[in-house]
């Protein structure tokens, strides 16, 4: 079996290559900014093959995803921004200093200790900024389900507290009654606002069990997919199509998640 280092030093010599003047034209043309659509695509293609655990797969989307992000280091290499073992000694230097409890002395009793002391660590490592700047920090680009419980998260840990569900209740009725009553009338909130809150909010309100509505909303699409799939061989059992659908079966496709 080869060693891993010697064929990430391969991979270095082929993205080499690949930016050189006998290159790739494709290649050649990049730049950091086009470069970063491709790696978000190779994210999202290396969860979808983890969540439908193919392991083939995984391994294949890991490489794409490996490759990308060394790819974008070279570009930043080229231009003498920074060099390949500052990004890798960096990051492991990082690691060793916020796993204190296996390079060092700290104990830890849980998975949530480490979290907490990790937080802990990261502060420490920066200065003290306004709340507002940490938010802000998110990534623009990460979905916006997925961003929202990242801001809600950090705005959990400025408190020292959990939001509060009593609050949150309160708005959730709150929010449904508006979005319901809103067909009905020509005044208020543009319905895209009033949605937004109310996503805002389901987001909020998850966040208290520690589930992700990202993930969620994930799960629950899957579900539906899958209901689809069985009403639809239903109706071909029976001779019929999507449009001789009955309003007991459409109810069906919600109803038996």
């Amino acid at each position: 079996m080869a060693e891993p280092g010697r064929e990430f030093e391969k991979l270095l010599e082929l993205v080499a290559r690949l930016r050189s003047e006998d290159g790739c034209p494709w290649d050649r043309e990049q730049t950091p900014t086009t470069i970063k659509r491709y790696l978000l695509e190779e994210v999202y293609e290396l969860i979808d093959a983890v969540e439908h655990r193919h392991a083939d797969q995984v391994a294949d989307e890991l490489g794409d995803l490996i490759f990308m992000t060394i790819f974008l280091a070279h570009l930043y290499v080229e231009q003498d921004q920074f060099q390949m073992e500052q990004v890798l000694s960096r990051v492991a230097e990082k690691m060793v200093r916020r796993h204190p409890h296996v390079f060092g002395n700290r104990q830890v009793d849980s998975a949530s200790q480490v979290k907490l002391n990790w937080e802990e660590i990261k502060r420490q490592e920066r200065p003290p900024k306004p709340l507002s700047e940490v938010l802000d920090a998110v990534p623009r680009a990460l979905p916006s389900l997925m961003r929202s419980y990242r801001i809600l998260s950090r705005l959990g840990r400025n408190l020292q507290r959990p939001l509060n569900q009593d609050i949150l209740h309160s708005l959730l009725r709150q929010s449904f009654s508006i979005l319901l009553q809103q067909g009905d009338s020509e005044n208020g909130s543009p319905l895209q606002d009033i949605l937004g809150n109310l996503l805002l909010l389901l987001v909020a309100f998850g966040l208290h069990e520690d589930i992700r509505a990202e993930e969620a909303l994930a799960s629950g699409l899957e579900r539906f997919c899958a209901q689809v799939e069985r009403v639809e061989a239903s109706l071909n059992a029976a001779g019929k199509d999507w449009q001789d659908l009955s309003e007991a079966e459409e109810r069906s496709l919600w109803e038996n998640l």
